[in-house]
């Protein structure tokens, strides 16, 4: 895979901004090797030489830092948790084996462990008839535990539901004897509902994390109605599964005290801490809704679990809020004994999330210059008898386009699966093949050019409140990327174009993605040896976050980066909010912010009390951290050691929290992009090759470069595998995913990718945020499925409607 962008990008900083040159390189696939067992929180280390001359502070010239973990993965001493060899708790670790269901619903008549049992190294086998009983768990919207608990009765809801659990002495062993259990089913009154129904369908109040099913501006039936272009399709996706270089992993353990310590790698602590809490009545009293809105948890929960979250071989919305945490907890607790629980790849199919089958109607109407009067969108959305989670697929289309009417509805059919939930972009990665595959299909409708037609339909304010957006560039995305890919040059015409044997089509999309800032807290703490603590029980899922959050504490100290280090992932650190949304840097970032401006405070209030410093009588409101130093306007100015050292201080720390950062916003915020791609298609055997991608994109501030490159990269990699790869067929007759597995589930690999191209828009989104950031984690997978099927179209003159676009769609 040959990775390349043509421009520096230059950030603006506030006080100072820095350049970082991209440079055309050649990228490789690698996995960790072995790895040591390591607990409790992480502290990232020293940084090497060159790292070191890198790095800056507020005030200078500053390149980018490549990532701190970056030895520790390369190496192979990065830390996950199926590598894990024992628990903080002590005690001889044992190792679980799920037995799954092999029906879809009905009921379990008899289970025959006698087999089992006899396997050498077998503790117990623990089924509904004797696991632990589970109170209510209600967390984060989107997963199954706030409905469907694991092992507390006989009914079946899916095929691959846990039924039993084995421990023993070694994994091999639990596997072997898992195998040995026999079940015996009754049969369902009634056969399971396996396809996605609309006469089954249901019509919920919100969807997502709490996004209204229905949203509507003016009339859209009767603008429709009358409008004189009208155009009206259907577009389907199917389900598809995460799959996580890391498979769902945990290892939990009770000590005497009756607390609860786990070791898991999620993208959510605090989520999946309560859970466990509220699961085994654990004293927690607190409605998570105010956890997650106050940035704070209750002391009970760190006084009865304990979290620790190691690093995490990829997550993007597929780990948290799953049953293996629990059912390690409970075989723990059961067993006497620490449990480890890994996953087989088969199994993180049906019982851990993916996301679901949709079905949507566009309806577009307007005037023959291509301008947009009124949009409608209906989504019929697959859905789990044990889920609580509907994709939210219209959120984002209130805010995509200028237009008067419109209306957004979403339905949802509940089937006898494991629940769907949120994955990469959730909503809006599959919105956008339809919407914008329907806006191509409207171009051509009206006789216009694809990209004309949506700059004749820019939203120059927000649609759907009619306030100003913060910032917005899709214009100069649209304008980079088109020139890049050299838009105008191609022959508009359907089938037209040509190069040896192949049809050469071009396609483009629109990518936008929500800002969210989430409520979090950190604590800084400044030592009396000129370095620096920032703590929060942040997450590090691959995405760079430990270094992007290392560097903005290091802005809000006013220290070299190598002065820094940065303690996350442990319930036992302040509150973090859950790595997703495209929201980590801006919501921890702001957090380490805020805990700086107190330590400042804290600091300033010293020195200008203390006749010996020579900030003495000052304003301390004045005065800021720069260089190591307590300055003033004036440039007066004194190193923080001496001034600790002077009061007897070996540190000083502050913790603070940004719950109250949150409101109602005076502004439009979204970050957004343009996704541009070449591509040939043999027509005789319907192969299509991806020649070219050029996605540009404009997310704020970016604090790191080269991190937010290879996030943009990577999701443009996902889009291509949602185009053109990625589905997961269920069995209709029995209700089992059956190519579950990496050879038949296909993803996007090396020889799969073209030469890829992420240009990022230089952006101040200072009004939005002081901090300027919008985030770019989910925006590069969005519009690349529909910018391929535009091409595809353009190349061959067929419409693909249904993802993934496959040889037999081409061909047919």
């Amino acid at each position: 895979m040959r990775v390349q962008a043509f421009r520096s990008v230059r950030v603006d900083r506030g006080h100072a901004a820095y350049a970082a040159p991209f440079v055309r390189r050649t990228g490789s696939i690698q996995t960790p090797g072995t790895v040591r067992s390591t607990a409790g929180p992480h502290v990232n280390g020293r940084l090497p030489d060159q790292t070191k001359r890198r790095a800056a502070f507020m005030g200078t010239v500053m390149r980018t830092p490549n990532r701190l973990e970056a030895r520790e993965k390369v190496t192979g001493t990065a830390c996950y948790t199926v590598d894990l060899a024992r628990s903080p708790v002590e005690g001889r670790l044992a190792h679980a084996a799920v037995v799954q269901s092999t029906q879809a619903t009905g009921r379990i008549l008899s289970i025959d462990t006698t087999a089992a049992l006899a396997v050498p190294g077998v503790q117990l086998i623990m089924t509904h008839l004797d696991a632990p009983r589970l109170k209510p768990i209600n967390t984060l919207p989107g997963g199954e535990l706030a409905v469907f608990r694991p092992l507390q009765d006989d009914q079946l809801h899916y095929n691959g539901q846990p039924i039993a659990l084995v421990v023993a002495d070694t994994a091999e062993q639990a596997q072997r004897a898992a195998s040995l259990v026999a079940v015996g089913y009754a049969p369902p009154a009634h056969p399971p509902l396996l396809v996605l129904d609309e006469t089954q369908a249901e019509t919920p109040d919100v969807v997502g994390a709490g996004e209204p099913a229905v949203t509507e501006r003016g009339d859209p039936d009767a603008a429709f109605t009358t409008a004189d272009q009208r155009l009206e399709q259907e577009y389907c996706t199917q389900p598809h599964h995460h799959n996580a270089l890391e498979p769902g992993a945990a290892i939990a353990a009770w000590d005497e005290a009756g607390r609860l310590t786990v070791q898991l790698g999620t993208q959510y602590a605090y989520g999946d801490a309560y859970g466990l809490a509220q699961a085994f009545d654990l004293g927690v009293k607190k409605d998570f809704k105010a956890v997650m809105k106050t940035g704070s948890a209750e002391p009970a929960l760190n006084e009865k679990v304990r979290l620790i979250v190691p690093f995490v071989g990829g997550a993007f919305g597929g780990k948290k809020g799953n049953i293996h945490p629990l059912l390690a907890a409970m075989a723990a607790k059961q067993a006497g004994r620490p449990v480890k629980l890994v996953l087989s790849r088969r199994q993180t199919f049906s019982m851990m999330p993916f996301r679901g089958a949709t079905r949507q109607r566009i309806r577009l109407g307007g005037s023959a210059d291509g301008r947009l009067s009124v949009m409608l969108q209906e989504a019929l959305v697959q859905n789990s008898t044990t889920s609580n989670f509907i994709e939210p697929v219209g959120e984002m289309t209130p805010k995509l386009y200028a237009c008067q009417h419109l209306r957004t509805h979403h339905r949802t059919t509940r089937l006898a699966i494991n629940a769907p939930s949120w994955m990469r972009a959730p909503g809006v990665a599959v919105s956008q093949f339809a919407l914008e595959s329907a806006m191509d299909e409207w171009a051509y409708h009206v006789g216009l050019d694809p990209l004309e037609v949506r700059l004749r339909n820019y939203a120059e304010h927000e649609p759907q409140s009619g306030h100003e957006w913060s910032s917005k560039s899709l214009r100069q995305c649209y304008q980079a990327a088109a020139e890049r890919i050299d838009w105008t040059q191609r022959n508009p015409a359907p089938g037209s174009m040509h190069e040896n044997q192949f049809r050469v089509g071009y396609g483009m999309a629109t990518s936008l993605y929500h800002v969210a800032q989430m409520a979090a807290s950190a604590r800084v703490r400044l030592n009396a040896d000129g370095t620096a603590v920032a703590s929060s029980a942040t997450h590090e899922i691959g995405q760079g976050g430990m270094t992007a959050l290392t560097q903005l504490a290091a802005e809000a100290l006013g220290l070299p980066l190598d002065r820094v280090r940065l303690e996350w992932g442990d319930t036992r650190l302040p509150y973090s909010s859950l790595t997703a949304s495209s929201s980590t840097t801006l919501s921890i970032g702001a957090a380490i912010h805020a805990a700086a401006r107190q330590l400042k405070h804290k600091l300033a209030r010293l020195a200008v009390g203390d006749p010996v410093s020579p900030l003495n009588g000052l304003n301390p409101e004045t005065l800021r951290l720069c260089e190591g130093r307590l300055v003033s306007e004036t440039g007066q100015g004194e190193a923080i050691t001496v001034l600790l050292v002077r009061h007897g201080l070996a540190s000083l720390e502050a913790e603070a929290g940004t719950a109250d950062e949150l409101g109602k916003p005076a502004y439009g915020r979204a970050a957004f992009g343009a996704q541009f791609v070449r591509v040939r298609v043999d027509p005789l055997t319907g192969r299509i090759r991806i020649d070219r991608l050029v996605g540009a994109f404009a997310g704020g501030r970016i604090v790191n470069p080269t991190l937010a490159h290879s996030q943009l990269v990577g999701g443009m990699i996902w889009g291509l595998g949602q185009a053109l790869m990625e589905e997961t067929r269920l069995d209709e007759g029995t209700g089992r995913w059956m190519n579950a597995d990496l050879s038949e589930a296909l993803i996007m690999t090396q020889a799969d990718v073209p030469d890829i191209e992420a240009i990022m828009i230089e952006e101040d989104d200072r009004r939005g945020h002081p901090l300027g950031i919008k985030g770019l984690g989910e925006i590069g997978v969005v519009g690349v499925a529909a910018a391929v099927a535009n091409a595809v179209f353009h190349a061959t003159g067929k419409r693909i409607r249904t993802l993934p676009i496959t040889l037999d769609k081409l061909m047919a």
